[in-house]
């Protein structure tokens, strides 16, 4: 029976390699991994203190480690694009934010940011869950994972993802 890894970052590069295969609600040409992502991008949904909140959430789902995370990758700006053009998803977004308003997500230190999210991960995993909190931060973590995994960071630096290229053959999975 084979072994697999449970770390965090190795899960989402499976769900980032299905994501990227998949339709997005955009065009192809908006997709981070067309291009590194500016330095400075307008803002479309979130305000300051919204927008600082999704890094922040994001940076705890994709921590910088010896690659970039989420938001060196762009993922914020990607979420706001996304959220931005769905008025269901904004509703969910902003019922969310709320609530860890009420929670000071942004005032307390990392480990209490943890004590809140791993409970609604769990939730959101499990699929036990059709709280607005465990929508909002189920929403969030597929849309960091989706975005990470279409930036440059993600898709080619992390994945190694060298598309058009052929193969006179495949490698065999190995166990890590």
């Amino acid at each position: 029976m084979a072994i697999y890894s449970t770390d965090r970052r190795s899960l989402l590069k499976i769900f980032g390699s299905i994501g990227a295969t998949c339709a997005y609600p955009f065009a192809s040409d908006e997709l981070y991994a067309q291009s590194a992502p500016p330095t400075e991008i307008p803002v479309r949904f979130f305000n300051k203190t919204d927008f600082a909140t999704i890094s922040r959430i994001a940076d705890l789902i994709i921590p910088e480690t010896d690659s970039p995370g989420a938001v060196r990758a762009g993922v914020p700006e990607y979420i706001d694009l996304v959220i931005a053009r769905n008025t269901e998803q904004q509703s969910v977004v902003a019922d969310g934010l709320r609530w860890l308003a009420g929670q000071n997500f942004m005032s307390l230190n990392e480990a209490a940011q943890y004590a809140i999210l791993e409970p609604l991960c769990e939730a959101a995993d499990a699929g036990s869950s059709k709280a607005r909190n465990v929508q909002f931060f189920a929403l969030i973590k597929s849309l960091t994972a989706d975005g990470y995994y279409t930036s440059r960071s993600g898709l080619i630096d992390e994945l190694s993802y060298r598309g058009n290229t052929p193969h006179a053959s495949f490698e065999e999975c190995k166990e890590h």
